[in-house]
């Protein structure tokens, strides 16, 4: 089957990634999505498809880190050279506490628009793609979201 690329797939990613763990991890994920595609035998060429899938793996996971190491710097989290006091690592929970419970309140469109703008860090027309609506659309989404999660909703019209 397509396991006769694995070798190829690895050398790459190790060489991507500058780490073989990393890299085997990156493999065998990117096999474990193909394989587990109901349409998997209709591909018609695996090696491009474990190719791209492997390169998505690597995307989404910078971009989850990114996201992590922003959240942190935007609650203020990071010191230079000392741990985070008690009583930050408390305000913080809590100002993340009210903010999950705001985006719980949005509108179903809305905070998907919001949360895939500003959180993984899609562009609008990436969005927009994402939800199958215009570039305008996800801009005003986002615009309402961040007015929502500020309580600055009579600043728009609904």
């Amino acid at each position: 089957m397509a396991t006769h690329y694995y070798a190829e797939l690895l050398n790459y990613f190790s060489r991507a990634l500058q780490s073989r763990d990393a890299a085997a991890d990156v493999v065998q994920e990117s096999y474990a999505r193909v394989l587990g595609m109901q349409t998997h035998a209709l591909v018609q060429d695996m090696r491009a498809l474990l190719y791209r899938t492997g390169k998505n793996i690597v995307i989404d996971e910078a971009r989850r880190r990114r996201v992590e190491a922003g959240m942190l710097d935007t609650l203020g989290l990071l010191l230079r050279d000392e741990a985070p006091a008690a009583d930050r690592v408390a305000s913080a929970r809590q100002q993340l506490s009210r903010l999950a419970l705001r985006l719980a309140r949005l509108p179903s469109r809305r905070r998907e628009a919001f949360i895939l703008v500003r959180v993984y860090g899609y562009s609008h027309a990436q969005a927009a793609e994402h939800q199958g609506v215009s570039v305008d659309a996800i801009e005003k989404h986002v615009v309402r979201a961040v007015c929502d999660l500020m309580d600055l909703a009579s600043t728009y019209a609904a």
